[in-house]
């Protein structure tokens, strides 16, 4: 494997993350990548093109979780406006997160669906409602009554 990509693809990724930390773990990932790809019988013609994909993929994935952390986090604030979880806080937010699995498992079967498509995915109503087959405003709806369903799950209403 060719590692005098490293240092390349180290300054590239560094430059795009803006954090030569999160570049170091992206190329090092693009690397273990190649490697497993080789060991299990794979051809790599042009290994530096794989390793900016692979490295690039790697970063846009990481920034979809992230983002959908981002809206878990934001969903779970419904639960406990004033208390979401922290790197502090890290055993109130699995109890937060218990919580909210709980009343999420209460809901409606359509209303959960909805609920997850729009505040956890990020599904606009109307995507949601052509996703599911639903008029946006049954979906602004169930969106409605699944927050209503949270905010009556707050530890202080409880």
């Amino acid at each position: 494997m060719p590692e005098r990509y490293y240092r390349e693809l180290l300054r590239y990724f560094t430059r795009s993350a803006g954090d030569r930390d999160v570049a170091a773990d992206l190329v090092q990932s693009a690397y273990t990548r190649i490697y497993a790809m080789q060991r299990s019988g794979g051809t790599v013609l042009d290994a530096r093109a794989l390793l900016y994909k692979s490295a690039r993929n790697l970063a846009a994935s990481g920034a979809t979780r992230r983002l959908a952390e981002q809206r878990v986090l934001d969903a779970l604030s419904l639960v406990a406006p004033t208390s979401a979880p922290s790197a502090e806080s890290t055993a109130m937010a699995r109890e937060q997160l218990n919580l909210f699995l709980q009343r999420l498992e209460a809901m409606p079967r359509k209303r959960r669906d909805v609920f997850i498509l729009v505040r956890i995915y990020g599904y606009s109503y109307r995507e949601a409602g052509e996703y599911l087959g639903m008029t946006e405003t049954n979906i602004e709806r169930h969106v409605m009554r699944g927050i209503l369903d949270c905010a009556a799950y707050a530890p202080s209403c409880a």
